[in-house]
């Protein structure tokens, strides 16, 4: 299978390239949503504007960062858009639908020269060839038959792809009867501080089950039983702020939160490496942190994987549980951001291939 490289772009900061894959995904998100609205609530010149518009800026971000056989696709995806404008090309619920198959592709061949330096060149072509054609066409009415031929065509590639490799998201944790009895209690302690705080009762668990999945990833993982302990009791010390009367003393309460959960769970015998790593799941890679202002290595690694786990569950699905609005792509792109800063690199691949492995579990 042939490549093609984007050399200026890999040669790229990370920092740049992360930021165009989140801008990628925002545009993206824009123009499914113009779609829709075009397809349920009917179509008008404004919202064809503003799916120009998104179109321009996704295409205008990927020619800064030298991503050129990509901006060819966009700019023919554009031009047909532009042609609904004008109105010389009618707009087709095959087409809309193309449009956002078409940008799901682009961000596909995108999301393999950031991760391999490059990509699929026949994939490339095909968008390419048949968007040409689609543009090229004189009869207009011939136009959406085209797009349901590329689509086919789309979807009889993915077909042909290799399916991923099954692998399980559940992880088993083994542990001593003692350590039993005390997890069944720390479940019950953060389901009761989770609802009285307006959080799911559910966030306890998504996050044990990140973090379980990203310490399998890691080469040398922590303690699953460690990890389990801090995953329920890591927000224990926000309960100081329940009983805050003011601002200044809600935000010292949460500044000193980790150490006080951390304390809670001290009263609990053996789990010691459970409590530092509660009482340093705030600290920073780089040292901006608190409650110590710790850096690097003298933060646990538990605390580094429990902070990924609660960013993303959180972003993905709000404070109440149900806020859940596909936002999977926008929390991974704010984790891997804070790669040096927040988290250690090393530990980001390890969130990656965790990550990875829920999405391969969803698709089936």
């Amino acid at each position: 299978m042939s490549h093609f490289a984007c050399k200026a772009f890999s040669a790229l900061e990370k920092e740049i390239k992360d930021d165009l894959l989140e801008c990628y995904v925002e545009a993206q998100q824009e123009i499914e949503e113009t779609i829709n609205s075009i397809e349920g609530d009917g179509f008008s010149f404004d919202k064809l504007d503003k799916l120009f518009r998104s179109l321009h800026s996704m295409k205008g971000n990927c020619s800064v960062c030298f991503l050129d056989p990509l901006v060819g696709v966009l700019h023919k995806l554009e031009e047909i858009v532009d042609g609904m404008r004008g109105g010389y090309i009618q707009y087709h619920p095959f087409l809309g639908e193309l449009i956002i198959v078409v940008i799901e592709k682009v961000y596909s061949l995108l999301e393999q020269i950031y991760q391999s330096h490059v990509a699929e060149v026949a994939l490339r072509d095909q968008l390419q060839l048949g968007l040409d054609e689609i543009y090229a066409e004189e009869e207009d009415g011939k136009r959406p038959e085209m797009a349901a031929a590329l689509l086919r065509q789309c979807n009889q590639t993915e077909e042909e792809k290799e399916e991923p490799v099954a692998t399980s998201v559940i992880v088993k944790v083994e542990y001593t009867e003692e350590q039993k009895n005390d997890i069944d209690l720390f479940i019950g302690f953060s389901q009761k501080l989770h609802r009285l705080l307006g959080y799911s009762s559910e966030r306890g668990d998504r996050i044990l089950k990140l973090c379980q999945l990203i310490n399998v990833e890691c080469k040398t993982p922590v303690d699953p039983a460690q990890l389990s302990a801090a995953a329920y009791m890591h927000n224990m010390g926000m309960a100081v702020i329940l009983n805050c009367k003011d601002d200044e003393s809600k935000l010292l309460a949460e500044q000193n939160h980790p150490l006080v959960g951390a304390k809670l769970l001290s009263k609990h015998e053996g789990w010691g490496e459970a409590v530092d790593m509660v009482k340093a799941h705030k600290e920073r890679f780089d040292g901006t942190g608190f409650s110590e202002g710790l850096v690097g290595s003298l933060i646990p690694q538990g605390a580094f994987i429990l902070s990924m786990a609660v960013m993303f569950i959180d972003i993905v699905w709000g404070k109440s549980g149900s806020d859940y609005n596909k936002s999977a792509m926008r929390a991974v792109q704010m984790v891997n951001f804070e790669s040096g800063k927040g988290f250690p690199p090393h530990l980001i691949d390890s969130f990656n291939a965790a990550i990875r492995k829920v999405l391969v579990a969803k698709s089936k």
